[in-house]
């Protein structure tokens, strides 16, 4: 039977699909969710495969636009808070993910919720109820049978038991002490795997991520350079890959500003990862780096943990949802 995880943060939707087994097909889109109404005009219906076009859903009797870049969005500010998931805007988002699956009915979907929320029971069964059930859309009605809501760290965890294949690698994820850094747009989670188990007094959450971190840089262009710059537009930029920056007549190379702010913002964040593991016996053996700010936390990580092994996972933005693919049962 068909099945699908989603993996919705602030900055972007990752939606994998497919049958439990086999490799999944993977959709990433900008999180942006508004009514309709808020699009401009220059935004017209289209197939909702083509990444430039929203993805219409209904919401309580109500057309909203999704899977677009929060800049189209005309008078709109997205929720960035502890309970996105409650939100008006997170169900257009899964709404959204569950179109992208091409599918109209799933056996299973598998989605994750920060550390400091996975343990909360009350918030887990929200979420569960959130997604289960029949979801209105303008493809049709898509409905979902079971739902299963992880720690979002531990996709990454999975996703990259999956893909190891050197023989030393497979040894440290079995059987060594392994601490996943998921350095999200709004959360920096991060969860410690010891032989396989998650250790729950060793994991947690900090807001040190990379809403932060944008904010320091377009703060960093702004004195340098002069101009308005905005964290929602660089933002953007970086979701495109994009390698320079123009500012106030300037170009700008775009990694030096970021790692900067990286360095600025991630001692906060690791300090508070820090005194969570002070307790913990166990050596960390292999850090692996997921996320969308993944990378950009590397040098620190690297003097943080002296002897363990850093990883960056392949495509550290899907990290996530391809493992939440492979809790799939």
């Amino acid at each position: 039977m068909p099945a699908a995880a989603l993996d919705i943060g602030y900055s972007n939707l990752k939606v994998a699909s497919g049958r439990p087994g086999g490799p999944p097909r993977v959709v990433i889109r900008p999180a942006g969710a508004a009514p309709a109404d808020r699009l401009g005009e220059r935004i017209r219906q289209g197939n909702p495969d083509a990444t430039d076009e929203p993805i219409f859903v209904d919401i309580q009797g109500r057309r909203w636009a999704a899977g677009i870049e929060p800049a189209r969005l005309d008078g709109w500010v997205r929720s960035l808070h502890a309970d996105y998931a409650t939100t008006d805007a997170y169900l257009a988002l899964v709404r959204a993910g569950l179109v992208l699956t091409g599918e109209r009915y799933l056996d299973t979907v598998v989605t994750g919720l920060p550390v400091g929320q996975a343990s909360d029971l009350r918030r887990t069964e929200a979420l569960r109820q959130l997604i289960l059930g029949q979801h209105a859309t303008e493809v049709g009605t898509i409905e979902v049978a079971k739902v299963r809501v992880v720690a979002q760290p531990v996709g990454a965890y999975l996703d990259l038991v999956w893909a190891a294949t050197d023989p030393a690698l497979l040894d440290r994820i079995e059987t060594g002490a392994v601490l996943v850094l998921d350095a999200g747009f709004y959360s920096f989670d991060w969860a410690l795997v010891v032989a396989g188990e998650l250790r729950r007094s060793a994991s947690g959450t900090s807001l040190e991520a990379m809403s932060v971190l944008l904010e320091r840089a377009a703060r960093h262009l702004a004195e340098v350079y002069g101009g308005k710059p905005t964290p929602i537009a660089l933002e953007g930029a970086v979701r495109a890959g994009r390698t320079t920056w123009l500012q106030a007549g300037h170009t700008v190379t775009l990694e030096p500003v970021l790692r900067q702010a990286a360095s600025e913002v991630a001692g906060v964040a690791l300090e508070a990862l820090r005194q969570a593991l002070r307790r913990e016996e166990a050596n960390v053996d292999l850090v692996l780096l997921a996320g969308g700010g993944g990378a950009l936390y590397g040098a620190t990580v690297d003097n943080l943990f002296p002897g363990a092994t850093v990883v960056v996972s392949e495509d550290p933005v899907a990290a996530n949802v391809r493992g939440f693919f492979r809790h799939v049962r």
